[in-house]
C-alpha cells in the first residue's frame, strides 16, 4: 500500500511540474510573441468597425441617398431580366471600405507605427552585422595563434 501512495504522489508531482512548465512555456510566448498586443488590435479593429459602420449607415447613405434621388441608398437596386443587383448595398460596403483603409493609413501614420517595423528591421540587421564581424574577428585571432 505504501509503495502505490509513493508512485501516486511520484506521478502527481511530475504532472504538476510538467504542467508548471506548459503554462511557464505559455506566458514566455505570449510575451515574445505579442499576443495580447494582437488581441487589443482586434478589439480596437471591432470598435473602429462598428464606428464607420454607424458612420457610413446612418450618415453617409442617407446623405447619397438624397443627392442621388433615393430615400435609403442601401436599398437602391436595378431590375435586369430576373435578377436584381443590389448595387446601393455595394456602394455602401466600397464606401465602408473606404472610410476603414483611410482611418487605418492615417492611425498608422499619425502613431508612427511604420517607424517601428523600419526600426525592428534595422536593428535585425545591426545584430547580424555585429555577429558578422565578431565571427570574423574570431576567425582572424585563431589563424594568428
Amino acid at each position: 500500500m505504501e509503495t502505490v501512495k509513493n508512485v501516486t504522489s511520484k506521478a502527481a508531482k511530475q504532472a504538476q511540474e510538467q504542467a508548471h512548465r506548459h503554462a511557464n512555456g505559455f506566458l514566455e510566448f505570449v510575451r515574445e510573441q505579442g499576443v495580447i498586443t494582437l488581441a487589443v488590435g482586434f478589439i480596437l479593429a471591432a470598435a473602429v468597425t462598428k464606428t464607420v459602420n454607424s458612420l457610413v449607415t446612418d450618415i453617409i447613405n442617407p446623405l447619397m441617398g438624397v443627392m442621388l434621388g433615393k430615400v435609403n441608398l442601401s436599398s437602391a437596386t436595378w431590375q435586369v431580366g430576373g435578377s436584381t443587383l443590389a448595387w446601393g448595398n455595394f456602394v455602401s460596403s466600397l464606401i465602408d471600405f473606404m472610410v476603414i483603409a483611410i482611418v487605418v493609413y492615417v492611425g498608422f501614420k499619425v502613431l508612427k507605427l511604420d517607424r517601428l517595423d523600419i526600426d525592428k528591421k534595422k536593428r535585425e540587421k545591426e545584430t547580424e552585422e555585429a555577429l558578422k564581424s565578431e565571427d570574423k574577428s574570431s576567425k582572424s585571432t585563431k589563424k594568428s595563434k
